[in-house]
């Protein structure tokens, strides 16, 4: 069919109470809270989500060699109500009646994909609860005004499987105002104001046409579906990570969006960081990880530089001689330690003086260096 969005919202203008229509044409939302913090867990609204679902059902438009109407809705967690989702996208010859009692299954659908999505983010978030970075983390994030969102990421992840520039987690500033009842368009970075103050704007870490930061700070909001990383569907082009570390990972760029300290200068040596903020985020939760324990699946190295890289291609091979620099990165390990006290010195302390364990910790080694006992 290929319908658009406007179609979309046509179509449920037509089958939809009035009442009802004004609470499928908003996102559905609810709130994650942790002390001063919190996070909203916010789904599609239900046009964007009949958008998606229609240029899945169109042959190519998802994971290539896969049959993508079944793929998505799986991904989506609509598959047990497929006949009724595909009555509508597929088949436009059935009849009013049935069309009309499908509608509701349709709707049972899209409010089990919301409860689902918000629940696997819920999860990840109540899991770093029981974590000293957890929480070091989650308290940052209540610092400033800003808001955080977190959105499934399956319209990115349809239109970029595999391609140049994709991100199977993406976190972006919103500009003022901007309203998220229709995303799958796409949704524009505010990078003047997630940029330090005076910093010029980079995109892909290229130098921008003029323009330079206004440090003042944005509301972040991250692109991130669990079903991503725990769907054998999706492993060609995913990196396998367990979610809550790549949750973790975008919510420390977050930090740094909603402070308006991003900066994005390049970091050049072999584990291809490409930038300070995927640098930054990385180290911050390699802290993570080690103290779930997992010290020998820390990563040390952003991006492989090739296609399908091998297993464990990203695990850091010698953790005990991070500090040292001994993968020869343009900003060593205590350069950014120096940014990190210096623009977050709360989240710093925070992981500085975490128990001893995580065992990897560059946050304890730079504040021991610093303030020897």
């Amino acid at each position: 069919m290929g319908m658009d969005y406007k179609q979309c919202v046509e179509f449920l203008r037509k089958y939809a109470s009035p009442a009802e229509l004004r609470d499928l044409m908003r996102t559905a939302s609810t709130t994650f809270s942790y002390k001063h913090t919190k996070i909203f867990l916010t789904y599609y609204s239900m046009p964007d989500w009949l958008a998606i679902m229609d240029t899945a059902a169109v042959p190519g438009a998802a994971v290539p060699g896969a049959e993508p109407f079944g793929d998505v809705l799986r991904a989506m967690s609509v598959e047990s109500t497929r006949p009724a989702v595909g009555a509508f996208i597929i088949d436009n010859s059935i009849e009013s009646s049935v069309r009309k009692g499908a509608f509701r299954h349709l709707v049972e659908a899209y409010k089990s994909a919301a409860k689902e999505h918000q629940k696997s983010v819920a999860d990840c978030l109540n899991g770093f609860i029981g974590r000293g970075s957890g929480r070091a983390l989650l308290m940052e994030l209540g610092r400033t005004r800003h808001t955080i969102t977190v959105m499934p990421h399956w319209h990115y992840f349809m239109t970029m499987p595999g391609g140049h520039g994709f991100y199977n987690a993406i976190t972006l500033a919103l500009l003022p105002g901007q309203r998220l009842f229709h995303v799958t368009d796409g949704v524009r970075n505010n990078l003047k104001d997630s940029f330090a103050k005076g910093v010029p704007l980079r995109g892909e870490d290229e130098v921008l046409a003029g323009g330079t930061g206004t440090g003042a700070g944005a509301n972040a909001i991250i692109f991130f579906s669990a079903g991503t990383f725990t769907d054998t569907v999706y492993t060609g082009v995913s990196t396998n990570e367990p979610p809550d570390e790549v949750l973790f990972h975008e919510l420390a760029h977050a930090t740094r969006t909603i402070r308006g300290i991003e900066t994005h200068i390049p970091v050049e040596g072999r584990p291809n960081f490409g930038n300070i903020e995927e640098y930054f985020a990385t180290v911050i939760t390699n802290i993570y990880t080690s103290e779930k324990g997992k010290d020998d699946q820390l990563r040390g190295v952003y991006a492989p530089g090739k296609a399908n890289p091998p297993k464990d291609w990203s695990v850091m091979q010698d953790p005990d001689s991070f500090y040292d620099n001994v993968d020869k990165v343009s900003m060593p390990p205590d350069d950014l330690m120096d940014m990190f006290k210096r623009t977050q010195p709360h989240f710093y302390q925070a992981l500085a003086h975490l128990p001893t364990p995580p065992r990897f910790n560059p946050a304890r080694i730079h504040f021991k260096q610093a303030c020897p006992v």
